[in-house]
């Protein structure tokens, strides 16, 4: 008997691994115009399936922000997919979908700093231009935290790799989260803008540059 549990266990552990998902998104930082990719393997159909974008931008209060994701390449369709976007430290906002000829675009303004809007829209494999998100800054606000997240009834190859460019920030994060029926699979966070220049590095360079500085006058007075 206890051998017969012990294969069972064996076989319901090998099971569920054959049936998880994997997830892999690369890279971890990018600057304007970079790309990310997100790998997918053994994603079922019939699978509610979300792809969510948060984002936490450095923002000018009371200026204008921007955020984008341009070719945007959705290598399987959503059945019944919505286009979710939520907003935080805004003013007025504005959501636009384009795909070729197609585009869908809807805005408003923020209450106590918060909008969120909801889209059906019909999405289909293939590239999509820019889906963008944008607007005004609150008067005292630094920040700017946004959530953009597609969902729908996954129809496609289980292996596939979704990718697109981001455009329209300089600094601050973005967290990449897939969900499979409302479950979170795997999320990462990726760093927007180039690595800043740190006190240690510059006060290190200044010291081999003293350092060498010293060095020439030594054999220079030697010389004479």
């Amino acid at each position: 008997m206890q051998r017969l549990l012990l294969i069972l266990l064996a076989f319901c552990i090998v099971t569920g691994t054959a049936g998880a998902i994997a997830v892999e998104i690369q890279p971890d930082r990018v600057v304007d115009g970079d790309q990310v990719t997100i790998q997918l393997h053994d994603l079922p159909n019939g699978t509610v399936f979300s792809l969510k974008l948060d984002g936490e931008f450095a923002a000018t209060p009371g200026g204008a922000f921007s955020f984008s994701t341009s070719q945007l390449s959705m290598p399987f369709r959503l059945d019944k997919g919505t286009v979710t976007a939520n907003l935080e430290n805004t003013a007025t906002n504005t959501l636009v979908v384009r795909k070729g000829e197609t585009q869908a675009k809807v805005g408003g303004n923020s209450k106590d700093g918060l909008f969120s809007t909801v889209q059906n829209v019909s999405i289909t494999a293939g590239t999509y231009d820019e889906i963008a998100i944008g607007g005004t800054v609150l008067p005292d606000a630094t920040t700017v935290r946004t959530s953009l997240v597609l969902t729908g009834v996954k129809q496609g190859a289980p292996d596939a790799t979704i990718s697109f460019t981001v455009r329209g920030v300089t600094a601050g994060t973005l967290t990449v989260s897939v969900l499979a029926n409302t479950e979170k699979i795997y999320g990462k966070e990726i760093a927007l803008g180039a690595p800043a220049t740190t006190a240690t590095q510059k006060s290190g360079a200044g010291a081999i540059v003293g350092v060498l500085g010293v060095l020439i006058a030594m054999v220079a007075y030697r010389r004479r």
